[in-house]
Formats: structure tokens, C-alpha cells, sequence
């Protein structure tokens, strides 16, 4: 994964750490995309890292506001940071919606069709560069919200 890679991570209420693999998809301004299988998802104290599945990339995102939904937990807003090569880059964005399922059935997503497995997180956002990231990944524990 390279600098615009993998730039996904989302803060949660969590307090026991958990660990889940999924998927990354990122589409660039001019249309081209890249989609990046068995990525990890480290859920712990309220922060939820994304590591590429090389270990060459990761992100975190800390800040956002999370409210529950329902059974659902919504994030929205936060900072990203991405760290390559040992450097550590801030990325600006848009907007970013991150969705958590602690469940264990899957729950509608609020004003839609859609759903969010059980014990899985959603997310998708947008770069200050316009570069759309989207993804998903089934947690393998329960984390406590």
C-alpha cells in the first residue's frame, strides 16, 4: 500500500481490545481503484487501527464523535494519521462515517436497506483530495462498548 493506500481508522467507545480482517477498497479522483484484501482492524481505548496485510502501511483515526444508533455505534468526523516507512503523515478529509456492529445478529443500518454484519465494522469516507475510501471487517471478539 502507498501514501493515499490505506488511509481508514475510526474511534470507538471500546474498552477490551479486539482484532478483525476485511477489506479496503480506495478509489482515486481519476476513477482508478485498488482493493486490498486481509487488512487488520485493531479495536482498543476508543481507537481503531487498520494495518495493511504487507504491514507496510497503517492509519488511525482519533477524535471522531460516536453516538449509538440503535444497536449500532456511528462515528463521524476525526483525524487521520498514516504511518509508512516509519513516517507518520496527516491526512486531511471531507467527510468520514464509520458504522460498529457489537451484536451478534446483523443491524440495519439507520435510514437504509443496507446492514451491518454482527460483530463487524462499515465505514466509508472522502479525502480532502477527493480520494473515496470504503470497507468492511468481521471483529474475531467481542469488544465491550
Amino acid at each position: 500500500m502507498r501514501q493515499v493506500g490505506l488511509i481508514v481508522v475510526f474511534v470507538l467507545a471500546l474498552s477490551a481490545p479486539a482484532s478483525a480482517t476485511g477489506n479496503v477498497r480506495i478509489q482515486q479522483r481519476d476513477g482508478s481503484t485498488q482493493t486490498y484484501t486481509d487488512v487488520t482492524f485493531k479495536v482498543a481505548n476508543k481507537t481503531l487501527t487498520i494495518i495493511s496485510h504487507d504491514k507496510y502501511s497503517k492509519v488511525v483515526l482519533s477524535g471522531a464523535d460516536c453516538t449509538h444508533e440503535g444497536d449500532i455505534v456511528r462515528c463521524t468526523g476525526g483525524g487521520f494519521k498514516l504511518f509508512q516507512g516509519g513516517e507518520a503523515h496527516l491526512v486531511k478529509f471531507r467527510t468520514a462515517t464509520f458504522y460498529f456492529n457489537p451484536t451478534g445478529q446483523d443491524q440495519p443500518l439507520p435510514l437504509s436497506t443496507m446492514k451491518v454484519a454482527a460483530h463487524s465494522v462499515l465505514f466509508a469516507l472522502q479525502t480532502a483530495k477527493g480520494t473515496y475510501v470504503t470497507g468492511n471487517g468481521k471483529l474475531d471478539q467481542e469488544p465491550t462498548p
